[in-house]
């Protein structure tokens, strides 16, 4: 069932990943796709996991570009929201959370460097021998990308779901508070 607050929180999510993806789009691999697709699983399930990611992708690739390699990157970004749902049962007001997030963060780079670059591999063997050493030297030269990329996490990750958690425990703090403000009849 849709909601309102999904709703809510679905579209600040879409225009967050849009604003600073663009925003960004000058430093190497750098991006909020991934905190982005991180809380739309843990947050909201499974639809929003895939919606989300993929409709600031969508939206952002007709100012960025992209090529035949979005199969790559678009599937690394779903694979990336549906691993958040690993996450989809935590309290989401602990700064454990947080740290979660970073942790998945760092994986999904991983994960996003090693199948997107895999996907360089496969679809330009002019640039890279379709062998062994073809792919390892494929790797080689992405790390300048997953560098950035996992410094980039490293940042961007812990300062947005630092703000998440203090908006939930803003959100159970205000709770409190309208309970024992409000008089009972």
């Amino acid at each position: 069932m849709i909601n309102k607050q999904k709703i809510i929180i679905s579209s600040f999510l879409i225009v967050f990943a849009i604003v600073s993806r663009l925003f960004l789009r000058d430093l190497p691999n750098v991006e909020t796709i991934t905190i982005t697709a991180l809380l739309a699983g843990s947050i909201l399930g499974v639809g929003y996991a895939l919606v989300i990611p993929l409709t600031a992708i969508a939206i952002t690739d007709i100012w960025i570009g992209n090529n035949s390699i979005l199969l790559f990157t678009w599937s690394a970004w779903v694979l990336i929201g549906l691993s958040g749902l690993l996450l989809k049962k935590q309290k989401k007001d602990t700064f454990r959370f947080s740290l979660q997030l970073t942790g998945l963060g760092i994986t999904a780079s991983l994960l996003f460097f090693l199948w997107t670059n895999f996907g360089v591999w496969l679809m330009w063997p002019k640039m890279y021998p379709m062998t062994l050493s073809g792919l390892v030297q494929c790797y080689v030269m992405g790390l300048p990308f997953l560098k950035y990329n996992l410094l980039g996490n490293l940042v961007i990750i812990p300062v947005i779901s630092f703000a998440v958690v203090a908006c939930f425990k803003w959100q159970h703090i205000s709770k409190s508070l309208r309970k024992i403000i409000r008089p009972t009849n």
